[in-house]
């Protein structure tokens, strides 16, 4: 019997949908925060985080699809070039999701380098992205902010998974 996690995900329940649709919302709200000064260049982008998180524990849900609509509505939230998020969005996703197996056999602390790592090959594409349209180097500042959003995958996986486990909880006592 094969017990690696992509075989154990036919015999996970789902997330619940407002849990995946919540946590995307506040996600989305920290993202649309007025940061202002260093925070603007360093804090984490807390929508792709969770996204991540989704992509690699709900594959059946969350793809890159919702990579390049979240994307689009974050470049026109920032009013930057079109595309620019959701192209790193997708790219993104893509490799956590070309990752999965291996990822999801990790312990969380190792799980946020391999986040951090994706993070800040997002980054990269969005820095050259920007560069290539003829724009100014952003300052070493930016890169921090895949390190902080590595920093910050423990505490996502932790709150995402905390209502999940009271609703089995739930169950097995009934």
């Amino acid at each position: 019997m094969d017990l690696s996690p992509a075989s154990r995900d036919a015999l996970s329940l789902p997330a619940p949908k407002r849990l995946v649709v919540s946590s995307l919302a506040i996600a989305l709200l920290l993202n649309l925060l007025p940061w202002g000064g260093w925070a603007l260049r360093a804090h984490p982008d807390f929508l792709l985080l969770v996204l991540l998180y989704w992509a690699a524990h709900e594959v059946r849900s969350i793809g890159q699809g919702w990579g390049f609509f979240f994307g689009l509505m974050m470049d026109v939230a920032n009013s930057v070039l079109l595309g620019q998020h959701a192209l790193t969005y997708v790219v993104a996703i893509f490799l956590v999701q070309l990752l999965r197996v291996r990822i999801l056999q990790l312990t969380v602390f190792e799980q946020a380098l391999h986040i951090g790592v994706v993070l800040l090959l997002s980054l990269v594409i969005s820095v050259l992205l920007n560069l290539s349209l003829g724009r100014d180097f952003p300052g070493w500042g930016l890169l921090f902010a895949p390190f902080f959003g590595a920093l910050l995958w423990p505490l996502v996986t932790w709150l995402a998974k905390l209502p999940m486990f009271r609703r089995r909880l739930g169950q097995l006592v009934r």
